[in-house]
């Protein structure tokens, strides 16, 4: 299209054949048939896409996921919240692993998703080898739910906001904001997930506070006293988060970074919500699930995930 007042041309770069490989920023991956739902021909099959470097410099990869609609995971006991049908994973040169599905499941570099994540986003860490790639693949396990656009965004290792923060699959700026679990939108959560969300520190501030939207990370789990409390490392052994440094209203360190059950608050009990603040910077919110099926694979668990609020305090640091 025309743009510049119409002197100059607008191009947006789009792929969908499997095998393709991008080298422009802000490349659209879509699937096959896109808008409409993609019908392989035989399941499963698996289509990759290969991101190369636009620049020599580029250390970050942004996926936006502006359309996300897979098979939903799994809900069999042993493997439930498994991306069993259909999943998105993605490796580079130099971080091969991802994960592993069946009875015993494996942590990859980065997780695999499935179910419906439109509007979420990743990031994808490249060394700084100038031959470094990306592959993004989309297995396929039937004929329905198969329909993605994602944005590819290329950073430079000079980007002040993204080259500082390895490590980060999901990345927020601002003083507030919200973080959504994978899978969401389907009240499911994911299985076989190790992660971390990042928050930026803006300038003058100095903590972080979160505020639950909807919490269900350990569907089993009560929180309604001491002995079942959704805090500790000791009782939040399947599927947790973790935010470094919780303190108490009383500004007393409690030492509890690990967080899991129904409820959301610094001690673990009792059953309610309450905000937790920390001090610890950088700011981080990791997210853990089941290696092998949610509340692991003796019986199956009702888990949502999360929605909840950041609002970052200022103060002098």
């Amino acid at each position: 299209g025309n743009c510049a007042a119409g002197f100059g041309v607008c191009c947006i770069f789009t792929v969908s054949a499997t095998g393709s490989e991008i080298s422009q920023n802000c490349t659209y991956i879509v699937n096959p048939n896109f808008p409409s739902n993609y019908a392989p021909s035989s399941t499963p099959t698996t289509l990759t896409y290969t991101v190369k470097k636009c620049s020599d410099d580029i250390c970050r990869l942004r996926l936006d996921y502006d359309l996300f609609t897979l098979t939903t995971p799994s809900t069999a006991t042993a493997k439930d919240g498994q991306c069993t049908t259909d999943k998105m994973t993605i490796k580079t040169t130099d971080r091969t692993t991802v994960p592993g599905t069946g009875t015993t499941g494996t942590y990859g570099n980065y997780p695999q998703l499935c179910g419906t994540n439109t509007g979420l986003h990743s990031y994808v860490d490249l060394s700084c080898t100038s031959t470094d790639e990306a592959t993004i693949s989309f297995t396929l396990g039937d004929s329905t739910n198969n329909q993605y656009k994602v944005k590819v965004t290329q950073y430079s290792c000079n980007d002040p906001c993204i080259s500082s923060r390895e490590g980060c699959f999901q990345y927020f700026t601002g003083v507030t904001g919200t973080i959504n679990s994978y899978n969401l939108a389907n009240s499911k959560q994911l299985a076989t997930l190790d992660y971390t969300n990042c928050i930026r520190q803006e300038a003058g501030y100095c903590c972080i506070e979160y505020t639950v939207i909807s919490y269900a990370v350990t569907g089993t789990q009560t929180c309604a006293a001491a002995a079942t409390r959704c805090a500790s490392a000791s009782t939040c052994t399947m599927e947790y988060i973790i935010i470094p440094n919780v303190i108490n209203s009383g500004n007393v360190d409690l030492n509890y970074d690990r967080f899991c059950g129904v409820n959301l608050n610094p001690v673990g009990f009792p059953a309610a919500n309450l905000p937790l603040k920390t001090c610890q910077c950088p700011f981080e919110f990791s997210v853990v699930t089941g290696i092998s099926a949610l509340g692991g694979t003796g019986a199956a668990a009702t888990e949502d995930g999360f929605s909840i609020k950041y609002r970052q305090i200022p103060g002098g640091c």
